[in-house]
């Protein structure tokens, strides 16, 4: 499959992706900053992020990796009050395979309301609507709430990767997921 221009903007009635920009990067690192404890449990990127600098590098490499197709990430905002939520994008992307990986944070003040759930369907139809065969999501087996997201929306989990990541100095295992696309 030939490299595939993804939207910069996809929408339903209660979620907005918005491809970044470097004006989130002050707001996307004091949201972080204040919910650090939460998400460095099961983000490996979270310690090393200590400034509003070292998202905005972030931010530049999302936008190099959308592109050369190898990277895309959105902001999840509410449509109607343009508040930012956290991030949802498409990683690992292989084209050659037609596969790609979903990954996905919220702030915990926003957790257990659907946002996430909602961030995936629509990546998941934008992928498949691109072609993809497969869609991946890995997570953590210690995340439940993470691994709960692929099992409520139809995704097989496909096997475990015994002890292939360290978590706090300890070996993990990886859930991995996948759905085929129904076309």
């Amino acid at each position: 499959m030939d490299k595939k221009a993804f939207p910069g903007r996809i929408e339903s009635e209660r979620l907005a992706l918005r491809k970044h920009d470097l004006t989130l990067a002050e707001t996307m690192f004091r949201y972080v900053d204040r919910d650090r404890d939460r998400l460095r449990v099961f983000l490996p990127w979270v310690d090393p992020t200590k400034t509003v600098e070292d998202i905005r590098d972030y931010i530049q490499r999302t936008q190099d990796g959308r592109k050369d197709g190898t990277l895309i990430d959105y902001g999840m905002f509410d449509p109607v009050s343009g508040v930012y939520l956290g991030n949802a994008g498409v990683h690992a992307i292989q084209w050659n395979h037609e596969c790609c990986e979903l990954g996905y944070w919220i702030l915990g003040q926003f957790e257990g309301k659907g946002y996430v759930s909602e961030a995936v369907r629509l990546l998941e139809r934008t992928c498949f609507d691109l072609d993809f065969h497969r869609v991946e999501i890995r997570c953590s087996s210690h995340n439940k709430r993470s691994a709960a997201i692929p099992r409520r929306l139809g995704y097989t989990l496909d096997g475990v990767l015994r002890e292939n990541a360290i978590e706090f100095d300890h070996y993990r295992d990886t859930l991995v997921f996948g759905k085929l696309n129904p076309s």
